[in-house]
């Protein structure tokens, strides 16, 4: 009976002795668990700021200590009302996106699907009063919230965070205005610690962006970028996905009024360009230097193309350039407004350009382009059409520099021959006369009646096309 007794009483101590076992380990399971998903999280983010935005483990710990900093800011500044229900549709949603026209072009395809997907929302978007009149007629936005942001007005680096320069005033007075308006949603997709900071000051409840560039704490909603799809126009349509907002990229879409079309074609047929012309825009400018390749090589493409091919070209200069773009005949100067200049620009049937806002616009009408690109990589600011060419330079492991160029001038850009882009432009140009009866013949009998037709073809698709375009990126368009 003791035995017995004795028995029973080891097997319930052994099976306290488990119990206890199980529930010490319990915790130190969990912890391990937590452990490696935080490390594989940094992992993540880690290689989010080097194949995203570039960043250096030495900008990254400026970036923490920053952050860390501007930290105390929130004992100071009442904190945003908390949403009170995550699944109600917002009101009122404000898009953060101040710097310059190619950017908004980005932008574009996100701001028709966030349209598309909150039909009854305001939004607003905070951008730069220089190019207020971009959305003018569009449909895309609510309202235009000007903004002149000191860092993104200025090329140089003190010019930009200079503490005595009055523009800190005015961005003051534009967060207090904004605070005021109580947005319920707000956008950002510039990975960046400063645009996540003013979404924080801002006051709105729900604020959606990344926090792997820095400002993580500053945001609601945290999106985990997508690495295998770089460009800009994806990053910021990623954020609705996110939001499980299933939206893909469209092209085009930009609207133009019959008025400015119909003033376009007058225009071209006052410069005695026919309506059925193959017309070739060609903008040689860029708003940053080490962004051109150079007035004089854009001039001999043009009477390359000219002598090659039955086609007009348009030469779009800007107000200011002293160049003198080349005499000859069927090459026209055109200096324009920007809705003039928008208006001509749909009517061409291929662009040539530098990497610029220009090359974005065009892509707002689908009309083909050959860029040239040197400190920029294309893979994240890219064109997006099917017939778009870039010719690049990939050898230069210095891109991107952000357009600080750290030789005495950018050699990426200078290496690229006359020849590369004039064997872009033939490679853009034959599907265009494949599908258009009355197109370029010299150019079809130049390839037509080649004996080697697909030898040449393939060497103008290997010297200046597919070396631009690492494999992996040739789906997006880019080649």
């Amino acid at each position: 009976m003791s035995s017995t007794t004795t028995t029973t009483e080891n097997s319930q101590l052994k099976r306290g002795l488990v119990a206890i076992e199980r529930q010490q380990t319990l915790p130190s399971s969990s912890l391990q668990m937590k452990d490696t998903s935080t490390s594989a999280e940094r992992w993540r983010e880690a290689a989010a700021r080097a194949s995203l935005i570039h960043m250096t483990p030495r900008k990254w710990v400026l970036v923490q200590i920053f952050e860390a900093l501007v930290g105390f800011l929130k004992l100071l500044v009442p904190p945003p009302h908390p949403v009170e229900n995550p699944s109600e549709p917002p009101a009122r949603i404000l898009v953060v996106e101040y710097w310059k026209l190619g950017d908004l072009a980005i932008l574009v395809p996100f701001l028709r699907s966030l349209q598309k997907s909150f039909p009854r929302a305001q939004i607003s978007l905070l951008g730069n009063p220089d190019l207020a009149h971009f959305f003018e007629g569009q449909g895309l936005v609510h309202e235009f919230i000007s903004v002149r942001v000191p860092w993104a007005r200025h090329f140089n680096r003190w010019r930009k965070y200079n503490p005595f320069s009055l523009d800190w005033i005015s961005l003051a007075r534009k967060i207090l205005a904004l605070r005021k308006r109580r947005f319920d949603w707000a956008f950002t997709g510039r990975m960046d610690v400063r645009d996540n900071l003013l979404l924080w000051l801002s006051g709105a409840r729900r604020r959606i962006g990344y926090g792997f560039g820095g400002g993580a704490s500053f945001l609601t909603d945290r999106v985990t970028p997508d690495l295998s799809r770089p460009h800009r126009a994806d990053v910021w349509l990623h954020l609705l996905r996110a939001l499980n907002v299933s939206r893909d990229y469209e092209a085009g879409g930009y609207r133009l009024t019959d008025g400015e079309l119909t003033l376009a074609r007058s225009l071209l047929a006052g410069l005695g360009v026919p309506s059925t012309a193959l017309l070739i825009g060609l903008h040689a400018g860029a708003r940053i230097a080490t962004r051109r390749w150079g007035d004089q090589r854009f001039a001999e493409i043009a009477r390359r193309v000219l002598e090659d091919n039955n086609a007009h070209v348009l030469w779009f200069s800007e107000p200011g350039n002293s160049f003198e773009a080349p005499t000859i005949e069927r090459c026209n100067v055109v200096s324009l407004d920007f809705r003039a200049f928008l208006a001509v620009l749909s009517l061409c049937r291929l662009f040539v350009c530098n990497d610029s806002g220009p090359m974005h616009l065009a892509n707002l009408f689908n009309v083909p382009v050959v860029a040239v690109f040197g400190p920029t990589r294309p893979e994240w600011f890219g064109p997006r059409g099917q017939q778009d060419r870039v010719v690049i330079r990939q050898e230069f492991s210095c891109r991107p520099c952000c357009d600080y160029c750290i030789f005495d001038q950018p050699y990426c850009l200078r290496t690229i021959s006359i020849e590369e882009v004039q064997g872009a432009i033939q490679s853009a140009l034959r599907p265009i006369c494949i599908s258009d009866p009355e197109g370029n013949r010299s150019l079809r009998r130049r390839i037509g009646s080649s004996k080697n037709r697909h030898e040449m073809e393939a060497a103008i698709m290997t010297k200046t096309i597919w070396p631009a375009i690492p494999n992996k990126f040739r789906a997006t368009g880019l080649s």
